[in-house]
């Protein structure tokens, strides 16, 4: 009780000390004249036309954008009643920390191209890392009937829910961060490579290929191979179904292992009012333990409820079974409000069955500038 008036206390020193109404990011909103509300809803969450100008490498079909001047950041706040950081119960850290700073850099090139690069500078109260810096190239007119472009660099997967920077929780997704043996892989982190995309993400068919080398940071082992993606997604109005597949290889004590995810995805009305987004994911790996092959599953559900243009709720459930960490489910409740057109205030209840139930309550302040 004491840990949930602390939250609530700090949620409303938040509120209170948000600014007016601001406007958007200063990257696209002084290259293209708008303000965040015509990209967002409470940030970071997208609407119809934010998720087709990401799509279309954060830029608008046929108009060039004007000269701003091209950084922006973004600050995390989280106030959390269980403890954070590295060790035993988040040993290293205080309750309340600045978990996220994140600075922006992106514009366009010749008449099709464009650049992104987002670095933390903090990430999860440490140092960060860079996780996007990519190059986009649209390949035929903007116009043209199937749409047609390659991306190079650093990038999230083609998922059909962003494991990331789009994600309304300070929770994590339990199956995009599903580790399975000794294989380090997950889809949390962005991946190097490239990306050719042909059709529109947003409806109709769209087909993403990926390959990239096989390696994951941070985590000391050498590259294997080439992995290798295939997303195939239709959008038959508010309806957006996916499949994908990846592949790759790890070294491993007792040879190579050989791995597969392979996912589906449903969505309704993502940009809607109200949204259902499910995910169902299955893996394969040659070599879990000393040459013993597994199998590992986890799937997602959440549902998400605009009462205005500022006031939102969430709800998800989710699940992960695997030889490594067992079966392990989480549920998460949330209630966002967004101050201001460039904050975001959260107020969340994590509850983790692993083995046995615990509440997390977290206090989420978002700001951009």
């Amino acid at each position: 009780m004491l840990n949930f008036v602390r939250a609530a206390a700090l949620a409303i020193v938040f509120v209170a000390s948000a600014p007016a109404p601001a406007r958007a990011i200063p990257i696209f909103s002084h290259e293209y004249g708008v303000t965040c509300a015509k990209c967002h809803t409470v940030i970071p969450h997208l609407n119809a036309f934010g998720a087709a100008f990401m799509a279309s490498g954060y830029r608008i079909p046929g108009v060039q954008p004007g000269p701003a001047f091209p950084l922006a950041t973004k600050i995390n706040a989280v106030q959390s009643s269980a403890g954070q950081g590295d060790g035993p119960d988040g040993a290293g850290l205080p309750k309340a920390i600045v978990d996220e700073i994140e600075v922006f850099t992106a514009g366009g090139f010749g008449t099709r191209g464009s650049y992104f690069v987002e670095q933390y500078v903090v990430d999860g109260g440490m140092r960060g890392l860079t996780r996007d810096a990519w190059a986009m190239e649209r390949l035929n007119p903007w116009d043209a009937r199937i749409p047609l472009s390659v991306q190079a660099g650093s990038f999230t997967l083609p998922l059909p829910v962003d494991p990331e920077t789009f994600r309304d929780s300070y929770q994590g997704y339990a199956i995009y961060g599903q580790a399975v043996g000794g294989n380090p892989f997950t889809f949390f982190d962005p991946k190097i490579g490239a990306r050719l995309s042909a059709g529109d993400p947003q409806r109709g068919l769209n087909l993403q290929v990926f390959a990239g080398p096989g390696h994951d940071r941070q985590s000391g082992l050498p590259g294997s191979g080439t992995d290798l993606m295939l997303s195939l997604a239709d959008g038959i109005g508010p309806l957006a179904l996916t499949a994908y597949r990846y592949e790759g290889s790890r070294p491993a004590l007792g040879g190579p292992d050989r791995f597969a995810r392979n996912g589906f995805g449903v969505v309704w009305d993502q940009w809607g009012r109200f949204s259902s987004e499910s995910v169902l994911q299955t893996g394969t790996d040659s070599n879990c333990a000393l040459g013993t092959a597994c199998a590992s599953s986890g799937g997602l559900t959440q549902l998400r409820y605009a009462f205005s243009p500022r006031v939102y709720a969430a709800a998800r459930y989710e699940g992960t079974n695997d030889p490594t960490n067992g079966f392990a489910r989480d549920a998460v409740l949330l209630l966002g409000y967004g101050p201001a057109e460039n904050a975001r205030v959260t107020i969340e209840d994590v509850m983790q069955h692993v083995p046995q139930t615990t509440h997390t309550l977290n206090v989420q302040y978002t700001i951009a500038y």
